[in-house]
């Protein structure tokens, strides 16, 4: 059996507030291409399919017309799991129109699955999280945990009336028992195979993902999954990478995109797994085209930053400018800059030290507006545009009137 492991496609997700949809769908093509030149068997998306809860019509128009290129009309199982960026309902709701395609959808690890035809697949529901499959006359088992919070393990683990001491357990320990629970199923000649959404101890991570937790709670150690399981396919970490010490058992896709800066030099890539019954596994790694890169240009001063615009006005890329420079760069600048590459994210001047500039006259003697301007400048690097001041006005005029109309209500002159 080949099993493709990809993770982390966060649709809808903005950089500084751009739309990335037509990057996506650009390299979600290069996937569906990989799945189709490699003669992968099952895809595995294990986690954070949306970048929110409530993806827009676009965001989700195109993870459908994805998950069915996938499946190939149905001859290729897709097992989809949510995430933390992701609403379980939301994704769960299209699932009984998704059964004939082959695509599976677990949404958190209480759900289950309807045993019956999937595509060109019978899939035998064993319990919650758990399914089998037989594919080129080899059983596979999968357990599939989407992201495990606190509660919903409480949920999944608890009755009502079990002691609170019990529910206050350690959450590696939970994890570690509802893994132990599902591995009940693996089988000495099955495939064994386990989809989830969580942080292990040792992960190198970039940013993209905190973990909300109290120290290291959410850090799950390698010894909680189950030494059965032949390959254990994870979603949450945006670099892809073998967890340390699992010789490759253990990995995380990562992203398909880069999502931030510091993800820029990160290579991006799937993994082809090709699994056997009590066989060692093969992994092939495939990596992505990125079709509009993020980069920082660090400028020797003003002239150098608008020269490497004009060179690059043909490059489709994302870019944070950083201007060597002795003073703020001007309005009319930053416009100037934008000519040639609309897609500078943010333009950051670099004081040398004891150069940074001078504040003009002493804080009583300036306006409010003088103020904001200053402190607007210090901290975005350019001095705000006029339709921003404009507003800061009519906010300031507003709030004037409002305190007039309060004081004469109240007999106060």
């Amino acid at each position: 059996m080949k099993l493709l492991h990809t993770a982390d496609w966060h649709i809808g997700k903005l950089l500084e507030g751009k739309s990335r949809l037509e990057e996506q769908k650009k390299v979600l093509e290069q996937f569906v291409g990989i799945a189709e030149e490699s003669g992968a068997d099952v895809v595995c998306i294990a986690g954070d399919v949306f970048d929110n809860g409530h993806p827009s019509a676009g965001a989700e128009s195109l993870l459908y017309q994805t998950l069915k290129e996938l499946s190939n009309g149905g001859k290729r199982l897709v097992v989809v799991l949510a995430g933390n960026h992701d609403q379980p309902s939301r994704l769960e709701a299209i699932a009984p129109l998704v059964k004939e395609h082959g695509i599976l959808i677990y949404g958190t690890a209480k759900t289950k699955v309807p045993s019956g035809t999937y595509g060109a697949f019978e899939i035998q529901s064993l319990e919650e999280g758990v399914f089998s499959v037989s594919i080129k006359g080899e059983k596979a088992v999968f357990v599939c945990i989407p992201y495990p919070s606190e509660k919903s393990l409480n949920e999944i683990l608890f009755r009502e009336e079990d002691e609170e001491q019990k529910k206050a357990a350690d959450y590696t320990e939970k994890m570690r028992v509802l893994f132990q629970k599902k591995a009940r199923w693996y089988e000495e000649d099955t495939i064994n195979v386990l989809i989830s959404h969580v942080f292990t101890l040792g992960s190198i991570k970039d940013g993209s993902e905190q973990a909300v937790m109290l120290g290291n709670s959410y850090l799950l150690p390698l010894d909680v999954f189950p030494k059965e399981a032949q390959y254990v396919a994870l979603g949450h970490v945006h670099r892809p990478q073998k967890t340390p010490g699992s010789h490759g058992r253990i990995r995380y896709s990562g992203s398909p995109l880069p999502y931030r800066l510091q993800e820029a030099m990160i290579a991006k890539q799937c993994f082809l797994v090709e699994l056997h019954p009590k066989k060692e596994i093969q992994v092939q790694e495939y990596y992505f085209d990125n079709p509009k890169p993020i980069e920082k240009w660090v400028c020797s001063d003003y002239e150098d930053a608008l020269n490497r615009c004009r060179e690059n006005r043909d490059r489709s890329c994302y870019v944070y400018l950083q201007i060597h420079t002795d003073t703020y760069i001007r309005e009319e600048q930053l416009k100037e800059l934008k000519q040639y590459q609309e897609d500078i994210l943010e333009v950051i001047p670099l004081f040398s030290p004891g150069d940074e500039k001078e504040t003009v006259g002493t804080f009583s003697e300036k306006s409010f507006e003088e103020l904001f301007a200053d402190y607007y400048a210090e901290k975005k690097g350019v001095f705000p545009e006029p339709e921003v001041l404009e507003l800061l006005r009519e906010i300031v005029q507003k709030e004037g009137e409002d305190a007039s109309d309060l004081d004469e209500t109240q007999g106060i002159e």
